[in-house]
C-alpha cells in the first residue's frame, strides 16, 4: 500500500466518522503523537486512550476532514486537515476546533503524527 493509499484510506474513514478505526487499522504499534503543545505519546494503545480521554468529556456535532494533502520533498508524510464542530459537556457551549495533522507513513502503516493548532485544545 503506498502513502496515497493509507491517506486517501485515513480522509475516508475519518469522514464517515471512524477516527478511532483509523487508529486501530492504520496506526503502528509504536506510532508516536505529538499534540500542538510538544507532548508526545508513544504507543497504538496509549495514543488510542488519549484520544479517548480527549472525547469523553465532549459531545460532537459534526467534523470536516480535508485532503490528504502531500509535498515530494517529503513522499512518507500526508496533511489533513480537520475542522470539528464540540460542545464541551462542562460548559455546554458549542464550539469550532481547527488543527492540522502531520502523519508519517512507514511499511503502510503510520507511525507519527503531529498536530498544529492555536490555543488550548
Amino acid at each position: 500500500m503506498s502513502v496515497r493509499s493509507v491517506a486517501t484510506k485515513f480522509v475516508e474513514l475519518c469522514s464517515q466518522g471512524k477516527n478511532f478505526d483509523v487508529m486501530r487499522i492504520l496506526y503502528a504499534p509504536n506510532i508516536v503523537s505529538v499534540e500542538g503543545d510538544g507532548k508526545e505519546t508513544a504507543g497504538q494503545n496509549p495514543v488510542i486512550k488519549k484520544s479517548e480521554d480527549w472525547v469523553s468529556d465532549k459531545a460532537f456535532n459534526g467534523e470536516t476532514v480535508a485532503g490528504p494533502f502531500f509535498n515530494a520533498a517529503n513522499p512518507d508524510q500526508f496533511v489533513v486537515y480537520f475542522t470539528l464542530d464540540i460542545t464541551p459537556k462542562a460548559t455546554g457551549k458549542r464550539t469550532t476546533l481547527q488543527e492540522v495533522a502531520i502523519y508519517t507513513v512507514k511499511d503502510d502503516k503510520i507511525t507519527r503524527e503531529q498536530f498544529f493548532y492555536d490555543g488550548k485544545h
